[in-house]
């Protein structure tokens, strides 16, 4: 049976690893030495766990794992894997989707020196998310030598506590939920639909535009300035930010785990490419902040940049201008070096998760032209044509709002969410949790549940309406910035962009798909996001 496994799944599969160009937009592929080394880790992880179960003390109450029960149950598990492995290794949440069918809610896979837990429920990812012990990150190598480890997005302990406090203390004083935010967002909505107008109907693909737009946004709100999105340095530091997100997330994610990864290094050019992916986004923000500290004001901070400066100065980590010994070695949280660190976390966050969801969006109203039909007959009555939506507009938007809150269910960005690790022994769904346990939380379980969701394959934005279609139903299980005190620090103005960047989109344009265009595939490439696959689409202004 596993010769069998072997012949007719191998030889295809090494074709599609073959080594590629994997530029953004493009079906991530893999080189040898990384199956190689996956293979490798894979027969340590299962060796380690039959070793594990020999020693008393280790022999805890753990979550399930495959390829570890009997004999014909392994032979399943391989051939479930093999055939999932045909489709490529760019789609790991269906493997982790059908494992959880099988072994449920709570289980495990395991590598050498890393456990990973995989939650499959509401009920699991709730209480998971709400434990105290849980809300760590894990370490991955390539970014740790890359940004010494700081930041909001992936630190952990104090160093996280103080970042997501400023963070948190900054969107509220800045207005995020005020028009200071919603006239920046407006205001880039304008640039994007003037670049469209001037397509005159032509195909063209969104990623880009997208892109440029929502990275204007953070652009703005983080170091106080937008670009044009001809700009070569700003195209440089998009480029560096997607091929980060991609590799991240990508079929090495697993390997950057490990405490040994920066070794492999030598092996495996996208670690090297990862290390200096950050380096250079890290370089950007860095040349943001000498330019801040040059007329820095502590009474009038412009944006995050200048809070940052100012907490430093407050707390004597700087001198009066905010600015201190600038040594990328410095492990102090109030650092210059701390502070460009979480710069390009926003930077990556806000602009790879917000861009990805409009690319879903304009698809989606693609192959639903129905649903966007009755969208724009909602914003015509209620917006009208002589002006363009704004936020206050919302309550009065429910089929729009549902068909947003839609979007973010099928279209599932983050199908695996962002790992979390136990900084202590805990327990969870009566399963014992060993310290340094990553914890994944399986999303597109979540938003594909049957039991959850009636017919989740299908796109209906009703199911976020009541009866009369006149309210809009929030579901608990529906939680596409995640839970818990890790939950996206970023969803507010997610949100906001979200709303203004469509709306605007759907008020001023008609979607169509151009001619002789093959159709429309949901398909997605696995990153850190799920992206759609590159595609074409007219945008026909509006009568």
């Amino acid at each position: 049976m596993v010769s069998a496994v072997l012949r007719d799944y191998l030889p295809s599969f090494f074709l599609r690893c073959a080594p590629t160009d994997a530029g953004r937009g493009s079906t991530a592929m893999i080189d040898p030495w990384t199956v190689i080394l996956l293979g490798l880790c894979a027969v340590l992880g299962v060796l380690r766990w039959h070793l594990a179960g020999r020693n008393p003390v280790a022999a805890r109450n753990l979550p399930r794992m495959p390829f570890t029960s009997s004999l014909a149950d392994a032979f399943e598990d391989i051939r479930i894997t093999a055939h999932l492995f045909q489709q490529g290794l760019g789609q790991p949440h269906h493997m982790l989707n059908r494992f959880s069918k099988k072994y449920g809610p709570v289980f495990s896979v395991t590598l050498p020196y890393v456990r990973i837990v995989i939650l499959s429920s509401y009920d699991a990812i709730r209480e998971a998310f709400q434990n105290q012990f849980l809300n760590d990150r894990p370490v991955i190598q390539v970014l740790k030598h890359g940004v010494k480890g700081h930041g909001v997005a992936f630190s952990s302990g104090e160093t996280w506590k103080v970042q997501r406090k400023m963070v948190l203390n900054f969107l509220r004083a800045f207005g995020v939920n005020r028009t200071s935010f919603e006239e920046k967002i407006a205001l880039e909505a304008s640039h994007l639909n003037a670049e469209l107008q001037q397509l005159g109907g032509r195909p063209f693909d969104p990623s880009h535009l997208f892109a440029n737009a929502v990275s204007n946004i953070i652009c703005s709100v983080v170091f106080g300035q937008r670009y044009e999105y001809s700009d070569p340095r700003f195209k440089k530091l998009l480029r560096a930010v997607y091929r980060n997100v991609a590799i991240i997330g990508g079929s090495t994610g697993p390997l950057q785990m490990l405490p040994f990864a920066y070794l492999l290094k030598p092996f495996l050019s996208v670690l090297k490419e990862t290390e200096d992916n950050g380096k250079l986004i890290n370089s950007f923000a860095r040349d943001v902040l000498e330019d801040h500290q040059k007329d820095f004001d502590p009474k009038n901070p412009r944006d995050f940049t200048d809070v940052f400066l100012r907490k430093m100065a407050a707390e004597g980590a700087g001198d009066d201008n905010g600015t201190d010994n600038n040594n990328e070695d410095d492990e102090s949280i109030l650092s210059v070096h701390n502070m460009c660190a979480t710069a390009s976390d926003l930077f990556m966050a806000g602009t790879e998760t917000t861009s990805t969801s409009l690319r879903w969006g304009l698809l989606y109203m693609l192959a639903y032209p129905d649903v966007l039909a009755k969208v724009q007959r909602e914003l015509d009555s209620v917006v009208g044509r002589d002006r363009l939506p704004t936020m206050s507009d919302k309550p009065r938007l429910p089929y729009t709002e549902a068909t947003l809150m839609e979007l973010q269910r099928i279209a599932n960005i983050l199908p695996l969410g962002i790992p979390h690790q136990a900084s202590q022994d805990t327990t969870l769904q009566g399963y014992d949790i060993p310290k340094g346990s990553v914890i994944m939380p399986n999303m597109w379980g979540l938003s594909t549940d049957s039991e959850l969701w009636d017919e989740p394959e299908a796109f209906r934005p009703e199911r976020f309406l009541d009866e009369t279609e006149q309210n809009v139903i929030k579901h608990e299980a529906h939680i596409p910035f995640s839970i818990g005190r890790r939950m996206c620090i970023g969803e507010q103005l997610a949100k906001m962009e979200l709303f203004i960047f469509l709306t605007h989109l759907f008020h001023q344009f008609t979607i169509k798909k151009p001619e002789d265009s093959p159709p429309v595939s949901f398909k997605g490439i696995m990153g850190v996001t799920l992206s759609p696959l590159p595609y074409k689409v007219c945008v026909v202004p509006r009568s």
